[in-house]
C-alpha cells in the first residue's frame, strides 16, 4: 500500500476538521442531541476551534517543504485530540449517546490515522526545514 503524501494528508485533515467544525456551528442542537447530553454552546465551542484548526493546517500545507515545525505542531494538536477525546468520553460516559461514542471514538480513530502519517513524514524531513521567525 502507498502511504499517502504530507501534502495529501494535511489537506484531508483540513477537509475532515473543515467539515465536522461547520456542521457543530451550523447545527449544534441537533449536533447536541446526537451526541448525548451535550450543550449546543459547547458543539459551537469546538466546532469553531476545529475550523480555525483546519484554517491553520491549510496555512501549513501551503508552507511546504518549510514547514517542519508546524508539521510538528499539527502532530502535536492531534496527538491532544488522540489522547484527550478518550479521556472526555470514559469522563462523561453517561453524557453520551451510543451515537456519541461512536461518532467521538471514530474521530479519535481518523485523527490518529492523520497523526502517525504526519510522525512519518516530519521524521523524513531535513531539521532545518521549519518556518521561519518572520514567515509566522
Amino acid at each position: 500500500m502507498k502511504i499517502p503524501s504530507l501534502t495529501s494528508t494535511l489537506l484531508v485533515n483540513v477537509i475532515c476538521s473543515a467539515t465536522a467544525g461547520a456542521v457543530l456551528v451550523v447545527a449544534p442542537t441537533t449536533m447536541a442531541g446526537i451526541i448525548g447530553e451535550v450543550p449546543a454552546w459547547l458543539c459551537q465551542f469546538v466546532g469553531v476551534g476545529l475550523m480555525l484548526f483546519a484554517g491553520w493546517v491549510y496555512w501549513i500545507s501551503r508552507k511546504l517543504p518549510e514547514a517542519r515545525a508546524g508539521v510538528s505542531w499539527v502532530f502535536a494538536l492531534d496527538m491532544v485530540w488522540v489522547v484527550g477525546v478518550p479521556v472526555v468520553m470514559v469522563a462523561f460516559a453517561n453524557y453520551l449517546t451510543l451515537w456519541g461514542h461512536l461518532l467521538l471514538g471514530g474521530s479519535v480513530l481518523l485523527v490518529a490515522d492523520f497523526a502517525w502519517l504526519e510522525w512519518y513524514w516530519v521524521r523524513r524531513m531535513p531539521h532545518d526545514s521549519r518556518l521561519h521567525a518572520g514567515a509566522a
